[in-house]
């Protein structure tokens, strides 16, 4: 982003539009899916990236847990094509486990927005599909041992290639998914959203020019971010650790699962550290590290900025502390199927951590 100062009255006018077009893109989504999880359950996320993986905007509403994780995705893409390799008409598909960290369910579409010739952003979503193939309908079975048994995993694939469809990949998803009616539907709902986000956020570099656009997303930022730090200064300085349990993993029904979370506060900087996490299972109640630092944003967010609109701003305060191999950062192949059932009870372990400040 540059640094150029932005009239107050547009940067009121920007926040509201970028929200604006990610809850335009769920509500095209919801419109179009064929699947219930998405258009009953609101199992899915939509927003706008900027051309470093960074969170410009993202819907309201949809579920808690997908809170600004989007970024790990186009980050992913990026690293592989680089932004050149990036073309117009280009779709890329993701859902690939050690780097979303979700079960494979949770499958992310993303496309390059261009802008008078440039890439200025991206547009992405997450949405559930009824299945992805793997050794059982739907997803969650307790049996899996490996991310191998929970379906097809893509990885930063173009499944449309400057505006061609990839017929092998589109056969090869249609060959391996038990409802493929439904999970290609979905696909094509997904596709239309980000679409339509492209062609809003265009519509707003027409009206301001992208260097205004982007300073006032950069000043949004650092609104966000001075309101975050307000509130952490405000907790007594100091380290809080709190402790829970899951009952079992679902297979090893008499061995409980510890759920230990340690929080430091220093100034304006809060540090989540899960550390004495509990190791990965042989179940597949696993998330890997992007799952894991979603439920530090998610307790984060509710304690300093509940009611502001979300983006990469929020987020500037909060340090993650996460070694590999444990439950909320898995290392390949772990299951991944019921990545979220753990993560209610990191969050409350979060917030019960800082409750006595």
């Amino acid at each position: 982003m540059r640094s150029n100062e932005a009239h107050p009255i547009t940067v009121e006018v920007v926040r509201n539009a970028i929200v604006a077009y990610a809850d335009e893109m769920a509500n095209a989504l919801c419109k179009a899916a064929y699947n219930m999880m998405i258009y009953e359950v609101r199992d899915y996320c939509c927003g706008l990236i900027d051309v470093q993986g960074r969170m410009i905007s993202q819907n309201r509403g949809g579920l808690p847990i997908f809170l600004a994780d989007l970024g790990v995705a186009v980050e992913d893409g990026i690293a592989r094509w680089s932004l050149d390799g990036v073309k117009p008409g280009d779709v890329m598909i993701m859902n690939h486990g050690q780097t979303c960290g979700q079960h494979l369910n949770n499958v992310v579409i993303y496309c390059p927005v261009f802008h008078n010739g440039a890439i200025v952003a991206f547009t992405a979503n997450r949405a559930h599909w009824v299945d992805i193939g793997g050794a059982r309908i739907g997803f969650g079975s307790s049996a899996t041992t490996e991310i191998y048994a929970e379906g097809i995993q893509m990885r930063s694939l173009k499944i449309y290639e400057q505006g061609r469809r990839n017929e092998t990949l589109w056969q090869i998803i249609q060959d391996n998914v038990r409802f493929p009616d439904s999970c290609l539907g979905d696909l094509r709902a997904q596709i239309a959203s980000c679409q339509l986000g492209a062609r809003r956020y265009c519509e707003l570099l027409d009206r301001y020019g992208r260097a205004t656009v982007e300073a006032c997303i950069s000043k949004i930022w650092d609104q966000a971010d001075s309101a975050v730090r307000q509130v952490v200064e405000g907790i007594r300085d100091g380290v809080y650790s709190a402790e829970s349990r899951l009952d079992n993993d679902g297979r090893n029904l008499d061995k409980p699962l510890r759920i230990k979370v340690r929080v430091e506060v220093r100034g304006a900087k809060l540090t989540v550290d899960f550390s004495e996490m509990n190791p990965q299972t042989q179940s597949p109640i696993n998330c890997g590290r992007s799952g894991g630092i979603a439920a530090a944003r998610v307790a984060f967010k509710c304690l300093t900025s509940p009611d502001l609109d979300v983006n990469e701003g929020c987020f500037r305060a909060l340090d993650v502390v996460l070694p590999d191999g444990t439950m909320l950062s898995a290392r390949p192949p772990a299951a991944l199927g019921l990545w979220s059932i753990a993560l209610p009870t990191v969050i409350d372990t979060i917030l019960k951590a800082l409750a006595p400040a």
